[in-house]
């Protein structure tokens, strides 16, 4: 396995650099806001974990509070891809309309002779609406380039499913300039410092806010999340600066991912 050193960079040094780069190509900032200030986006990253039994304990419990989450709050499942058929169908039984599908990955080309990808038309449908695009895992650990990541938000937009691109830094500028400008406004966009991932750091909110701001001028995308070591501690501070979370670790206990939604409410 590759390994890599993470560095911290200044997040003021990253929102000179975007202002900087590909100036030729940029949209030119709007004043008029592109995001509902009541929109939250909260979505739970599962990754690799859970068996069927142990998702069916997580309904369970989730389901107990479910009721109490904010309604102008929208919550995404993003669930292992042998799961999603299983969900699709769970969610309509308990009833859980507050809950909606994502996948974690999508592949970057279309139904055809790809074998182990996962295409769009297989999602067809299974009511996902979702799919988190070239999150940092996978481009440290199967070496995704960001003109695949782009490729995949291609085909998600094709299949109606909104692409959440995880993007970091010191390469947001090329991260965001592979994917097509006119598909930028139909992107979710979840900044997550490599720092932060699964590490318990807690990158502060201030600083998050530099680089949603960078995003946001150069950008506009659909809403703007923030990603890394999100809990119920420091969701608050993070709903401040930006429109939503992409929760993992404390998402894979209902109880805790419960917590953290009524706190954000």
């Amino acid at each position: 396995m590759r390994h890599i050193t993470i560095v911290k960079p200044e997040p003021a040094s990253f929102a000179l650099g975007i202002l900087k780069k590909n100036t030729a190509q940029l949209p030119t900032p709007s004043t008029q806001k592109w995001y509902s200030v009541s929109m939250k986006i909260i979505i739970a990253n599962w990754k690799s974990n859970k068996s069927i039994t142990e998702a069916q304990e997580w309904l369970a419990t989730f389901a107990r509070t479910a009721a109490q989450i904010d309604p102008q709050t929208t919550v995404v499942l993003a669930p292992p891809m042998p799961l999603v058929a299983w969900l699709s169908e769970q969610l309509k039984v308990l009833d859980l309309r507050n809950l909606q599908l994502g996948v974690q990955d999508l592949s970057p080309f279309p139904a055809g002779s790809y074998t182990g990808a996962t295409s769009s038309k297989n999602l067809e449908a299974l009511g996902v609406q979702w799919a988190i695009l070239g999150h940092s895992e996978r481009r440290r650990y199967f070496h995704e380039t960001y003109q695949e990541v782009a490729n995949k938000v291609d085909q998600a937009l094709s299949a109606g499913i909104t692409p959440i691109v995880c993007v970091d830094q010191p390469d947001i500028a090329q991260q965001m300039v592979a994917i097509e400008e006119s598909n930028w406004m139909e992107c979710v966009v979840a900044y997550e410092p490599l720092a932060a991932i699964g590490s318990g750091f807690e990158e502060p909110a201030g600083e998050v806010a530099i680089v949603v701001k960078g995003i946001e001028e150069q950008y506009h995308p659909q809403a703007i999340i923030y990603g890394g070591s999100v809990s119920a501690s420091n969701i608050k501070g993070y709903l401040e600066v930006t429109q939503g979370a992409l929760v993992a670790t404390h998402s894979l206990e209902a109880g805790d991912f419960s917590s953290l939604l009524l706190v954000a409410n």
